[in-house]
């Protein structure tokens, strides 16, 4: 074997039933698998994926590495690990964005639009589960479902103009406490944890590699107590899921139909696809004889109710339509019939829900003789491939604003990432506007927008960065918050046309005659300050008779004359005229 016992790259995949342990190095691009080992927990010291006794957790995986060990003569004290897919949370908000008047959308408008769909989604997630599980959690990724603008759905925003846009997000979080349980179990039997990845993402990373991501595909990961899903789409995995059903639902429909033990139930669903008739003993000592065909009627409806389930959350996450292919992988996903089931409710054809082991991984080669293909050897072998495609840490350390963060290593990081982790939402990252004065006009509607903002500087490293800008370990980030622009103020003069102004000569006295304005029926200075929501009535003196009621003149039983020819009183007049008003009463 060419490599040395230090090239060794050692995974644990820590199940609800089983830990499975791989042994392999990196070899050009291939992965070559020397060895592996699969013990059962001797409890149920997990529960759906989660570590509930750690010290039973951890005396099965030390078996495992143990043996490894013995066999190959080697020390082992790195390892690598994934986090259970089936502890994320889901949550789908919607967030909004509304503009003064009609604007051109951005990629960074978008980015801030998404950016506040996670905020949402952060404070959704808080508020429901600090409630009932008081855990901290990671937000591990987010899709977009679909875009609007001005409540038409589109692909994408950037380019179109529009007066709001809107985005419905799926947002997923992974809780601290799984972290920290998978490390407190690795501290106990003397392993360093030198990458961490999702188990979602492990297994989409060898059955469904980068160069066909741009398709709409479906990874089903169906174990013993969940089922996990990732989706991909446009070159890059867009969502994540989990439902807490899977193929301890099949095994427990056997137990109660014919009354065997947990163990003896396991065995009967694996053997009905081998063979036509199945012979057990069940927990009163019986002796039966029950064909294959029996027994697949019996577990029928459990395997619709799963892909019930499983159908349903693949259109949930998938923005209500079917992906174009599933990839099956998990030792649940071998239950008979199981495939074509799902693809009938999937409404896609059945050769388009495959039953995936690692005869789909092209570059790997495996040395263990006793190794079992299947579903279930996926997911280790993703964690260990994983590891090799990144070789970072589970964890970057960045630092913010001179505060110093980690950040999950999961994914392609970037500055939003950061600006997510340390609170930063749209209203402190894009310039704003100051406050608007909306006002009624002589009866007609006004908008006085308020002054442009400054956007927020964003340096990666002292350089220019922006949002998209992707960040590495120990990068130093420094992010200068918006600065809102000055509100709007308005003065009646801004409104008043001060060429009205006329001067009259009214019985030879000079009168000079103004405007007038009141807000809110109250007449008001020419300089008094418009405020939000007033209304605004100008009265302009353009006839004797509005003059006559603007000084408050009586004109019962008089004359008027214009320049001294003799006029109705609702004559108009101009600036510099002469205007007499004789009579006795």
């Amino acid at each position: 074997m060419n490599y040395n016992n230090k090239d060794l790259i050692f995974g644990l995949d820590i199940g609800t039933r089983t830990v499975i342990g791989i042994l392999g190095y990196k070899s050009d691009e291939k992965f070559i698998i020397v060895d592996s080992e699969m013990i059962e927990h001797s409890s149920r010291a997990m529960i759906d994926g989660q570590i509930h006794d750690v010290i039973k957790v951890s005396e099965t995986a030390k078996k495992v590495k143990e043996n490894l060990e013995v066999r190959n003569n080697i020390e082992l004290k790195e390892v690598v690990i994934a986090a259970a897919g089936r502890a994320l949370k889901t949550f789908k908000v919607k967030s909004k964005r509304v503009f003064d008047s009609e604007t051109l959308i951005t990629k960074s408008q978008i980015n801030l639009l998404e950016l506040e769909g996670i905020k949402e989604a952060q404070k959704e997630m808080k508020d429901n589960m600090m409630k009932t599980e008081g855990f901290k959690y990671f937000c591990v990724g987010h899709s977009v479902v679909n875009y609007e603008i001005d409540n038409c759905i589109m692909d994408n925003l950037e380019g179109h103009k529009g007066e709001a846009i809107s985005a419905e997000i799926i947002c997923t979080f992974l809780p601290k406490a799984v972290v920290d349980s998978l490390y407190s179990v690795m501290d106990l039997i003397g392993l360093e944890v030198t990458n961490l990845t999702l188990e979602p993402i492990a297994a989409i990373n060898v059955t469904i590699p980068k160069e066909i991501r741009l398709l709409n595909l479906a990874l089903v990961d169906i174990g013993a107590g969940t089922s996990d899903i990732a989706i991909t789409k446009n070159g890059s995995v867009i969502a994540f899921g989990m439902i807490p059903d899977a193929g301890d639902e099949i095994t427990e429909a056997i137990v109660h139909k014919y009354l065997v033990d947990f163990n003896t139930a396991e065995n009967i669903k694996v053997n009905i696809l081998s063979t036509k008739e199945i012979e057990f003993r069940d927990i009163l000592g019986n002796s039966q004889t029950v064909s294959s065909e029996e027994i697949a009627e019996v577990i029928r409806p459990a395997v619709d109710k799963l892909t019930d389930k499983i159908s349903e959350k693949l259109l949930e996450l998938n923005g209500s339509k079917a992906p174009n292919a599933v990839f099956c992988v998990g030792g649940g996903s071998e239950t008979l019939n199981l495939t074509n089931v799902l693809s009938a409710k999937l409404n896609i054809l059945e050769e388009r829900v495959a039953l995936k082991g690692n005869e789909v991984i092209s570059n790997i080669e495996i040395l263990d003789e006793k190794f079992v293909n299947g579903p279930n050897m996926i997911t280790p072998i993703g964690i260990c491939m994983t590891s090799m495609m990144k070789t970072g840490m589970d964890f970057i350390n960045i630092i913010v604003n001179d505060e110093k963060l980690k950040l999950m290593n999961i994914k392609e990081l970037t500055v939003m990432d950061a600006a997510m982790l340390k609170d930063f939402s749209h209203s402190n990252l894009i310039a704003r506007r100051g406050e608007a004065v909306n006002f009624v006009l002589d009866g007609k509607k006004l908008r006085v927008s308020g002054r442009h903002g400054e956007s927020a500087k964003i340096y990666v490293n002292n350089e220019v960065a922006n949002l998209e800008t992707k960040i590495e370990e120990n990068d130093y980030i420094s992010i200068e918050s918006a600065k809102m622009g000055d509100n709007a103020i308005v003065y009646v003069s801004d409104y008043i046309d001060l060429n009205t102004v006329k001067t009259v000569y009214l019985n030879n006295r000079k009168v000079s005659v103004k405007p007038s304005v009141s807000i809110n029926g109250k007449i008001v200075d020419i300089n008094t300050e418009i405020k939000n929501n007033d209304i605004v009535e100008t009265y302009v003196v353009n006839s004797i008779k509005d003059l006559i009621m603007y000084l408050n003149i009586d004109t019962r039983n008089r004359e008027v004359y214009l320049n001294s020819v003799k006029v109705d009183i609702n004559s108009g007049f101009d600036n510099e005229d002469k205007i007499e008003i004789r009579g006795i009463r």
